[in-house]
Parts: structure tokens; C-alpha cells; sequence
């Protein structure tokens, strides 16, 4: 192609901003894309013969790992098609990967292996601080690899960083500006680790017994307790106020999806099918776009991942054969079945939903051999398959020049000797430092020409006699990391029991497999009959007497490699029936005061005290009474707690602004709220 035809394309081609915004290059532009073919022209015709197959790797996009090819493949999400690929061989179905904003990350179980994405040279893979499938985050250049299980983090991109375990997490999210925020299990904290800080800070605490899931509402971090109905910003300061959310009870196994869409949090219930939006424009600031809440029922299908673009949800099944999107008021835009690999999966196997950093999502099939865009509109492409030429890995520790050997005249042997007249050479080694090698050794009675450029050898009339087998060995191709040898599963995670009236209701999470496939969980009472095995987090021992302490134990049953059974380590709980669980109380400021007993002096500030309570004695009456620092006493009254020792109620108004609130039933004293 002429180089004015070049140009003129350049010039009525359009960039696409990362908002979907499109402007004109411009001349400056255009000169460095002119300058890069001409370079790129150089380079094509001094590497003739090269391997040429591989493609540089995009900023933007979606990557992607191939298990059946063994590569990794940039997905373009606008043209809906695989642009750049690398061969990292030998990883598993259910391989992430993520990217900064120079590199590539592959996370797989037990390795994490980085490529650089203008050069495409593997780096050798590095050792993982857990064998579980970690999850993968990127924003703003650094990416992070969360193993849930063990608690551990890696931060990846210019500042890495390990942190080992210290207990489980929860769901990670990702702020726009690259912190990370993590929930720890046992201790309920609320942590965060900036894009270049040195280690976690943990500036909120949960109570006791919490449950729920962070969430990511532009760039404010909110935390959402699905069992009190309550949601709360969370910040380097601590907590912000409380937005109670009336009505809103949910399940456990409720998903708090990690990113807004148009500003409100979605909350899918999967046993129900049910969609939640919820408005937290009270707490995060800005604009209503719509009603405080809406309720959607959802298509047919259990849904148990779920991700937002910003715009649009995106939801893929429990089998993972169906994707489904919606809109940001909850109403269907399209769905579309899920590719099926081209080999059996594991039971576990499941394809991955994940949020591209060009506001779109994505869909990996299981083995990563096609993909599915969810564009800005909630429209979904056809599937986009992760395939073509890949470029080969190359080990960053062995070199890539052959050593030059001379032939040696079949005569007694010389040492060899320096020739002083080639000057250095520099060539650029695997991990793209410049060195100089060794200079060429020739011996004495051979002329000391410097080199030219590949030439064709000259004639002669003498046949050389043919040079000796070089000692070096060849490069090594770079081996697979060793696989995975199954043991034990761990003890299962944030293990709690509840006691009612003649039951003891359990829930927990799935611990580290330890390189095992799932079967089941094994819950036993102590002192009783034989186990009970399950497959979901949470058990209900039915039929027992009131009044009585009892003990579980619940374990975890995997399948090893060599498909022996494998028993895991036990997690250990006991509850007392119909007393229920220690008693808690909660409270958070209420919806604003409507009665007209004693009105408040200060109207513009008298709110309930929106009081949860919970393992009291079912179906019993106590004394529940508000007390404030500056008043002392508000207000006293009677109430039933329900036939499962819980109550939630808008009770005590209070008007004291900028004063400390708490509520009392006995000894049992709540938390501290500042009004």
C-alpha cells in the first residue's frame, strides 16, 4: 500500500473513547501511526522468516484462557472477535485471566503466569498462595487475584503484592480507582487495599452474626445486610449512616451484585427468581432515576451469577447453559444459550460472567473456547470463538541467540583467542533487558573479518570439514506447572447455628478444596446417628427437644484426582433450641416520626429507632427501652419477639440530633448510634 493511501484511510478512520464517544485522530496522531508502519516495515523485512503468527495485545477488551488450545485470546468487544493470542500451555478449564495495563495475568490454581502484552514473552509462572480458583479484578492498571478460601491476596500490575491469609473472605469488589475491598469472615471486618498501598486497612467492623455482601455504587462502597434490610456506605473513615430498606428480608444465599446499575443496587434471590433495585440515592448522593424500590420477577431459571455493566445485568443460570440480560429497571433484553464445550466438564466446570472494563460484559464458555459480548445496549453477540494463530511462549531464562561455533582444523589444538576487531553486538534477552554477549572467538590462523549482514556464503573449493556438535543443549521448551495433588478439603468457613423451637438451623461456606471436586457436605450431631449429607451450605436438625444444648459437626466431601473419596477437616457449632442463639439487638435510625403523641420538638429531625432483634425466646414478651446521652430515658414499652425469637420494628422516636441512641431489653444492650 502507498504510503498516501495510508494515510488518507488513517484520516477518515474514528478513535472510540472508553464512554463509546467517537472523535477524529488527529495529525499528531496520525504521524505516530505513519511512524509505527514505517518501523513496522523495518522490522518485517530485517526478521524475515521469523514466527510471525502472534498479534500484540490490545489495552482495552476482554481476555481470555482456551483450555483446549492452551492460549490466551484478546476478545475485542466491539468488533466481536479475537484480535491477539499467546500460548500458555497446560492450564485447566476455569482458568481467569486479567490485565493492567502492560501486562497479562493468568490465574490458574496453584500459579499465576504474567505475559507482557506489547512483546507477548511469558514470564515464568509464579507459585500461588492457595491451590483454590481465585477471583479475578482489574481497574484503573493494577489487577488483584482474591483466594477466597484462604484469605489471601495478590496484587498485581507496577506494585505487587502478597498477603498471606489470616481468615476467609468474602465477595471482593473494585473500586474505580483500583482498591480493593474485602469482607473478612470471622471477624467481620471491612478492609481495603489501594492500588499502591503497602497493606490492608480495616476502618469497619461487622457485629457478630452479619450477613451480606459489599457493593460498588459509582465510586462508593456500600455495605448491604440482607438479613436486617439495612445498607450503609463504608468508607477510610468507618460506616456512614444507615439506609433502612422496609421489607427488605432476604435469604442468605441472597446475591448483592459487586457494581450498581444506574445507581441502584440489584439484589437477586435465586430460589425465588426474584430481582430487588434499591435507590441509594439517600446515602451516596446524586440524582433519583426511579422509584426507591422495584421488585422484578425474573425469567425461569435458578440464576446464581450476576453481574452489571453500569447500565444492563447480565444473569447465567445454575447449569450455566443460559444467559439473560436486563435493562436497569429490571425488564428482560435478550438471552442467548451458552456454547457447550467440546469436551465433558467436571461437575464443577461453569462458565464465567466477568465486567470488561469497556462497559460490556462477558460470557467465557466452559474451557474458554467462545465467548458471549453483552453490548451497552443488554444485546448479546453470537459467540465469538477464541481461536487462531497463537505465538509461542518463550522461557524467560534461556537465551534465544545460538551460540556461533567455529570450526577447528584437524590439527593439534590452539586456545582459542579474542578477535579484537568485531565490536559487541547488543541483542535484547527474553525479559527485554539489553545485554551485550561474549565477543566472537575465532582461532589464530582464520582471518578476523568483522561480520556482515546474511549473505550467501562464498565459494570455495575446499569442502570445510563438518563442525563439532555444539555441548550446549537446546532451549527447553517451558514445562506445565506439576499438577495438583488432591487432599482433604478444609474445615468449612463462617460455620453458625441458630436454635428455634425444636430445630437448629445451620449455614456455612465452601472451604479450599484442596485440588479435590466437590460431592457433598457431611453434617452429623454429636452423640447421635449416623451423618446427614447435603450439597447446599445449610442444614436444618429438625425434631429436637427445647430447651437442650446441641453440637454439630459439618464436613466436606471431595473426589481426589485418582477418584478416592476424600473426607475433610470438621467445623464444629452448637446452639441451644428455643432459646435460639445469644441474644443481639441492632438498631439504625428509622423512618421519620408520624404520630401525634407528644410531637417532637425539632420536627424537622424525630425518627423511629429501627430496632432488629434476634435469639430471644420465641413467642415471649420483653422490655424493650430507647435511651439517649443527652435525655437519658425516651421511651419503654412491651414487646413479642415472633415464634422464631426475632423482632424488627420502627419504635422510639427520637429528635436528639448529633446525640448518642442506644436500646436496652434487660442486660442485653444494643449498639451506639449517633443521631
Amino acid at each position: 500500500m502507498q504510503l498516501d493511501q495510508l494515510k488518507a484511510i488513517i484520516r477518515r478512520r474514528k478513535a472510540v473513547n472508553d464512554d463509546g464517544s467517537t472523535q477524529w485522530r488527529s495529525r499528531a496522531t496520525l504521524a505516530g501511526v505513519v511512524a509505527l508502519c514505517v518501523t513496522a516495515t523495518t522490522l518485517a523485512v530485517t526478521t524475515a522468516g521469523a514466527d510471525t503468527s502472534g498479534q500484540k495485545f490490545l489495552q482495552s477488551g476482554h481476555l481470555i484462557y482456551n483450555s483446549t488450545i492452551g492460549a490466551v485470546f484478546h476478545i475485542d468487544g466491539g468488533s466481536k472477535r479475537a484480535d491477539g493470542s499467546v500460548g500458555i500451555p497446560g492450564l485447566p478449564p476455569g482458568t481467569q485471566a486479567v490485565q493492567t495495563d502492560t501486562k497479562g495475568y493468568v490465574l490458574s490454581r496453584g500459579n499465576i503466569s504474567a505475559f507482557e502484552k506489547s512483546t507477548l514473552h511469558v514470564e515464568e509462572p509464579k507459585p500461588a498462595p492457595s491451590n483454590e480458583t481465585p477471583v479475578g479484578l482489574a481497574a484503573a492498571g493494577v489487577a488483584y487475584s482474591v483466594y477466597q478460601n484462604a484469605g489471601s491476596i495478590v496484587r498485581l500490575g507496577p506494585t505487587d503484592l502478597v498477603l498471606p491469609g489470616k481468615d476467609g473472605l468474602g465477595r471482593p469488589v473494585i473500586t474505580p480507582d483500583g482498591t480493593l475491598w474485602v469482607q473478612r469472615s470471622l471477624s467481620g471486618e471491612l478492609c481495603q487495599l489501594p492500588a499502591t498501598a503497602g497493606g490492608l486497612t480495616c476502618p469497619a467492623q461487622l457485629e457478630r452474626g452479619t450477613v451480606g455482601s459489599l457493593s460498588v455504587v459509582g465510586d462508593r462502597v456500600v455495605f448491604v445486610d440482607t438479613m436486617a434490610g439495612e445498607i450503609r456506605t463504608v468508607s477510610s473513615s468507618g460506616f456512614g449512616r444507615p439506609l433502612a430498606i422496609p421489607g427488605l428480608a432476604l435469604a442468605p444465599d441472597a446475591i448483592v451484585v459487586p457494581n450498581d446499575v444506574n445507581g441502584r443496587i440489584a439484589i437477586v434471590e435465586p430460589d425465588k427468581s426474584r430481582l430487588r433495585l434499591v435507590d441509594t440515592v439517600a446515602i451516596t448522593g446524586g440524582t433519583a432515576t426511579g422509584p426507591a424500590a422495584v421488585e422484578r420477577e425474573l425469567p425461569a431459571g435458578k440464576f446464581t451469577q450476576v453481574a452489571s455493566s453500569g447500565q444492563n445485568l447480565a444473569l447465567v443460570d445454575e447449569a450455566g447453559t443460559k444467559l439473560v440480560t436486563l435493562d436497569a429497571d429490571g425488564k428482560q433484553k435478550d438471552s442467548k444459550l451458552i456454547p457447550q464445550p467440546t469436551f465433558k466438564p467436571s461437575k464443577d466446570d461453569r462458565p464465567l460472567l466477568t465486567r470488561g472494563a469497556d462497559q460490556r460484559l462477558y460470557v467465557d464458555s466452559v474451557g474458554g473456547e467462545q465467548a458471549l459480548v453483552v453490548d451497552r445496549d443488554g444485546s448479546v453477540s453470537e459467540p465469538v470463538p477464541a481461536s487462531g494463530p497463537t505465538t509461542k511462549p518463550t522461557p524467560s531464562a534461556t537465551p534465544t541467540t545460538k551460540p556461533t561455533i567455529v570450526p577447528t582444523p584437524p590439527t593439534t589444538p590452539r586456545p582459542p583467542v579474542t578477535d579484537p576487531s568485531i565490536p559487541p553486538r547488543r541483542t535484547t534477552d527474553p525479559g527485554g533487558t539489553k545485554t551485550a554477549p561474549p565477543p566472537r572467538k575465532v582461532d589464530p590462523p582464520r582471518h578476523t573479518e568483522e561480520p556482515r549482514q546474511p549473505v550467501n556464503p562464498p565459494r570455495t573449493t575446499q569442502k570445510p570439514p563438518p563442525p563439532p556438535k555444539p555441548t550446549q543443549k537446546p532451549p527447553s521448551k517451558p514445562k506445565p506447572p506439576p499438577p495438583i495433588v488432591a487432599t482433604p478439603a478444609a474445615a468449612p468457613i463462617s460455620l453458625r447455628a441458630v436454635g428455634g423451637n425444636g430445630k437448629v438451623s445451620l449455614t456455612w461456606k465452601r472451604p479450599s478444596l484442596n485440588g479435590g471436586t466437590f460431592l457433598s457436605y457431611r453434617v452429623s450431631r454429636v452423640n447421635d446417628s449416623g451423618p446427614d449429607t447435603t450439597t447446599s451450605a445449610r442444614y436444618t436438625s429438625t425434631g429436637l427437644d427445647d430447651g437442650k444444648r446441641y453440637t454439630f459437626q459439618v464436613r466436606t466431601v471431595t473426589r481426589g484426582s485418582n477418584g478416592k473419596t476424600l473426607i475433610g477437616a470438621a467445623a464444629t457449632v452448637s446452639a441451644t433450641t428455643g432459646a435460639g442463639a445469644a441474644p443481639s439487638i441492632r438498631i439504625s435510625r428509622g423512618p421519620k416520626y408520624t404520630g401525634d403523641y407528644k410531637p417532637c420538638e425539632n420536627r424537622d429531625y424525630c425518627y423511629y429507632i429501627h430496632i432488629v432483634a434476634r435469639g430471644f425466646k420465641p413467642n415471649t414478651t420483653y422490655t424493650f427501652t430507647g435511651h439517649t446521652l443527652n435525655y437519658g430515658i425516651l421511651h419503654s414499652d412491651s414487646l413479642k419477639v415472633g415464634p422464631d425469637g426475632s423482632l424488627t420494628v420502627n419504635k422510639f422516636y427520637n429528635d436528639d440530633e448529633g446525640g448518642t441512641v442506644w436500646v436496652t431489653v434487660g442486660d442485653q444492650e444494643s449498639n451506639k448510634v449517633k443521631w
